[in-house]
């Protein structure tokens, strides 16, 4: 898959999800994120730091996720992201409009009938 505009967007468009699935294991901060997105992908889905944060800011706002900051050395902080339960359903609820979606693609490409 390649790194044109379509395909970049296409993957940040799944990014919430990603995240809010990867926090209901452990709390995890953006770089290791994007480090898990792409070993669990097995290097299929990568993601760039700067296309990560403002999907974690928008979970922020909207309540669905909560940030701890943890001082790491004399000047760097490191802010971990942990799953609100409505975090939770929210996933649910993509999930199940991932999963919508995906099967009228499948109608619509005829993978599937």
């Amino acid at each position: 898959m390649g790194n044109d505009p379509q395909s970049i967007n296409f993957r940040r468009g799944l990014l919430p999800i990603i995240i809010l699935q990867l926090l209901q294991e452990k709390d995890m901060y953006g770089y290791q994120l994007v480090q898990e997105t792409g070993r669990r992908s097995r290097g299929r889905i990568i993601t760039q730091e700067g296309s990560l944060y403002p999907v974690l800011y928008r979970l922020v706002a909207g309540g669905y996720l909560s940030e701890r900051k943890v001082p790491r050395g004399e000047k760097m902080i490191r802010v971990y992201y942990h799953l609100e339960e409505s975090g939770r359903e929210y996933l649910e609820k993509l999930i199940e409009e991932y999963d919508f979606i995906s099967q009228g693609m499948r109608y619509i490409i005829g993978r599937e009938e």
